[in-house]
């Protein structure tokens, strides 16, 4: 994938976890919803379903933003091996 592919899924999970994180709809919304399971306001089962959002997006913007290592980095291990049989 091009590096300009890479850096605009980035800005774009960066920018949807941002709005997301200010949720301004959920408010007043606690008052309105009952308690989910009985027992979890609305706005805290929120954040913790946006916590499990937010370790998926970092092991993801992670993955497209680490840079691949110098082809001649991984060869001469490759090489090393094929020597020695």
């Amino acid at each position: 994938m091009k590096f300009r592919t890479r850096l605009i899924l980035v800005i774009l999970i960066v920018l949807v976890m941002f709005v997301l994180h200010n949720s301004f709809w959920l408010w007043n919304l606690d008052d309105r919803v009952p308690l989910l399971l009985g027992f979890m306001p609305f706005a805290f089962s929120f954040y913790v379903g946006y916590t499990i959002l937010a370790l998926i997006a970092m092991k993801v913007i992670i993955d497209l933003a680490w840079p691949d290592p110098p082809a001649d980095a991984v060869e001469p291990e490759q090489n090393k091996e094929s020597t020695e049989r």
